[in-house]
């Protein structure tokens, strides 16, 4: 295998400046709160939709997902291939109703279709779930390139998290986008060199294909069970999850029409997913079946060293100079999901916290200064938070999907279907995040459930009581007795469920902890259904009101050109910035370049010219077209 030399480290240090750059540039974009979390609703639906792709996937996708890969073989494709299809069905829930919502932060809405506690409630758990999910992907970034770069881990966290950091703090959502969509141009150009190069390593993918072992849906890896249950579980919680996590690029566009073209977009290119990120590490399975017998992973013996198979082939098959590019593409898949992260979040605790509780009077100017403030903050924490995961013996791979179907289940559910359901009352999604969290933490942290059955738990409760709370509520003014029996019936049914679980090989205080929460659970039942039942007619009117905004589709020319924004130039931008891109690489030939290199820099710099010219011609008539379109309609109003 290769090493860095001058000219890899060259590219990774004019990648982190270029970064940075690129967040002083948009500055200028966010005069206010609205600018910088929501980005003045015009950010173009081509930009936005590669951001929803690349901000949900990080570099844990080639340590701890090439890792997951190269352990259960062809069952990590059916993995890889699921995001495309969840990306399209969450769309299709709620890619109009989060543009028609008229929203700056993805919980603001929850204030007025449920309530202010119910508001804090969700913003609180998002918060924490995401900075933890945030902490891990950093992890697995600096996993992959503390090795690469021979530096200590601590500190390549330090600076990377800094770099993210800075132009998160700077750019604010335009500054997020604009760099996302850089960064896939970089990542998809880079990848689509690797696949064929690593394939021509086995003689081909039928080569691949008879080396491997035939598919197999069940796995346990890192102590961790995986079946065909799980991937149901995943593609589950991914559809309900883009449903409600991809909001803000949904309400950053002009329209609704626009916000269904980003989730398109996005699920276009998560179809790629199992060629990019699964042939890769597949090959490396086959050519180092014995990892312990290569030099390279000897130092990791003991720290899960197939996590770096993905970078073992990039330093196998890329040349010199490339290598950086690819280090550089590695780094943009996390910034690109932490920076929006530091958005979306800073958005929640700025606008649904420190406005609506401390200061109601805020104006759009102290939003923004308030926002960086806490992006600062949150920045900080994660990079903490990511020191400490890097020194895990758990795994990345288990650290993140732990975190991500404990918490995700309990905050999607009801923030996605509160935009759906118009009947249920105004206490439904307190309820529904209670008793999602609640079972979560019985069945998977106490008694150790498998994730697809913890899953498939707390989504039955979930959306069971989210969904039946406009019936319970009118049973409990109707029939009382009835509800009781219902409740304990509901507790009886949880207690032995998980009293006779085959999971609960546990101590006797921890399975009567258990089965005393999921008495608690059902009894709780009667509680909320009170809840339910208080709802008044003018909370009624309320959320009334609010449908009708949901039903009213947007008036760009008045709502959005009407309001002073003008459009900031992004396709002619993103496409002279790839061409600078493409032609700064080519100074890599100056360097002491093997000739087998010279074919693969030549063709992947002249993609990123080609493309580059493309957007910045074409872009350059599709934004005039756009101006003129709306001149008149917005002079009309």
């Amino acid at each position: 295998m290769k090493s860095l030399d001058i000219s890899d480290y060259t590219v990774i240090v004019a990648y982190f400046l270029f970064m940075l750059g690129v967040g002083v540039y948009f500055m200028r974009a966010s005069k206010g709160g609205k600018d910088f979390f929501a980005g003045g609703n015009m950010i173009p639906w081509w930009v936005s939709g590669m951001s929803l792709y690349m901000a949900n996937f990080t570099v844990w996708i080639f340590t701890g997902g090439a890792g997951f890969a190269y352990n259960t073989g062809w069952f990590a494709m059916f993995y890889f291939g699921i995001g495309g299809f969840a990306y399209w069905a969450g769309t299709a829930l709620t890619a109009a109703k989060w543009r028609r919502s008229r929203s700056i932060s993805p919980v603001e809405y929850t204030n007025t279709r449920f309530n202010r506690p119910t508001q804090q409630l969700l913003g609180w758990v998002i918060a924490i779930n995401f900075s933890l999910s945030a902490g891990v992907q950093l992890a697995s970034t600096c996993k992959l390139l503390a090795p690469v770069l021979g530096l200590d881990i601590t500190l390549v966290v330090l600076v990377t998290g800094t770099v993210i950091l800075v132009y998160s703090f700077l750019g604010g959502l335009w500054g997020v986008v604009v760099t996302d969509t850089l960064q896939g141009v970089i990542l998809l150009a880079t990848v689509f060199i690797v696949v064929p190069a690593s394939l021509y390593l086995v003689g081909g993918f039928g080569a691949l294909a008879d080396a491997l072992p035939p598919l197999s849906f069940d796995h346990v890896y890192n102590g961790v069970h995986y079946d065909e249950y799980w991937l149901v579980a995943i593609f589950m919680i991914g559809v309900i999850g883009f449903a409600a996590g991809g909001a803000q690029k949904f309400y950053s566009v002009k329209d609704e029409h626009d916000a269904k073209k980003v989730g398109w977009l996005a699920g276009a290119l998560g179809l790629t997913g199992p060629l990019i990120f699964g042939v890769p590490p597949l090959v490396a399975k086959v050519i180092w079946p014995n990892l312990s017998e290569v030099e390279f992973f000897k130092p990791y013996i003991n720290s899960n060293p197939q996590d770096l198979v993905y970078v073992g082939i990039c330093l196998t098959i890329l040349p010199n100079g490339l290598i950086g590019v690819f280090i550089a593409a590695m780094l943009s898949a996390t910034m690109s999901t932490l920076s929006a992260v530091y958005n979306m979040v800073s958005s929640i605790l700025s606008r649904d916290m420190y406005q609506a509780l401390l200061r109601p009077q805020t104006t759009d100017e102290e939003l923004l200064r308030v926002g960086r403030i806490i992006t600062l903050s949150l920045g900080l924490i994660v990079t903490v938070l990511a020191v400490v995961f890097v020194h895990s013996q758990f795994g990345i791979f288990n650290l993140l999907v732990t975190f991500f179907t404990l918490f995700n289940i309990p905050v999607v559910v009801p923030t996605a279907c509160g935009l759906i359901f118009r009947r249920v009352p105004r206490w439904s999604a307190a309820a529904a995040i209670a008793w999602g969290l609640l079972s979560g933490v019985i069945t998977r942290l106490l008694f150790g459930w498998d994730i697809a059955p913890q899953v498939f738990l707390a989504f039955a409760l979930t959306f069971g009581v989210f969904a039946t709370s406009y019936w319970t509520g009118n049973l409990y003014k109707s029939n009382k007795p009835l509800l009781a029996g219902i409740s304990i019936v509901l507790a009886a049914a949880l207690s032995l469920l998980l009293a006779n679980s085959v999971y609960s090989n546990v101590s006797e205080l921890v399975r009567v902890l258990g089965i005393s929460a999921g008495a608690a659970i059902g009894l709780s039942l009667f509680w909320f259904a009170k809840l339910f039942a208080s709802e008044t007619e003018e909370q009624r009117s309320i959320v009334n009101e609010f449908f009708k905004k949901l039903d009213t589709p947007i008036d760009v020319a008045k709502e959005v050109f009407g309001q002073g924004k003008k459009q900031v130039s992004t396709f002619p931008l993103v496409g002279a910035t790839t061409m600078i891109m493409g032609l700064l690489m080519s100074l890599i030939f100056l360097t002491d370049l093997s000739k087998e290199g010279y074919p693969v820099l030549g063709g992947i710099i002249t993609l990123m010219i080609v493309i580059g010219a493309a957007m910045w011609y074409f872009g350059r008539k599709s934004e005039i077209t756009t101006a003129e379109q709306y001149k008149d309609r917005v002079q009309d109003h």
